[in-house]
């Protein structure tokens, strides 16, 4: 009994030939686009009034607005406080704040969105309500 290799038909060899090469295929491919929707555009567009004040100007806005009932005492005391030495960005970046005065421009926007998620990453809630609490403030203060 012989026994004899099996070929396909028509090919001389095993060999696969790629007709398309595979492209480059990046983890930032794989995610899904945000998508932008008039809410998101909103709370952009009246973050960017906070993006550049001075702590004096804000301090201001809060007082006005806790004056007029627009927030309420534990918002008023989160925007009233001075801003700490330092803050910690989503990185873990420390960036120094000591040089900060009452006619320092400041973005305000940025600082609170950060904090805000910093405090929902560690779980602090709390604090996490707080900082939303303020962000809603700006939302509806523009």
């Amino acid at each position: 009994m012989e026994i004899f290799p099996i070929q396909p038909v028509g090919v001389s060899t095993l060999r696969v030939k790629e007709s398309n090469p595979q492209t480059d295929v990046r983890l930032s491919d794989l995610e899904p686009k945000k998508v932008l929707n008039r809410d998101t555009e909103v709370f952009e567009e009246a973050l960017s009034v906070f993006a550049s004040m001075t702590p004096r100007r804000l301090r201001e806005i809060a007082s006005e607005s806790f004056q007029r009932d627009e927030i309420d005492e534990n918002t008023y005391r989160e925007l009233s406080t001075e801003l700490p030495l330092q803050m910690v960005d989503r990185n873990g970046n420390v960036t120094d704040l000591s040089t900060l005065t009452d006619d320092s421009q400041f973005d305000y926007a940025e600082y609170y969105r950060t904090q805000h998620s910093l405090a929902e990453m560690i779980g602090d809630m709390d604090v996490a309500d707080s900082y939303s609490k303020v962000l809603d403030f700006f939302t509806r203060s523009t």
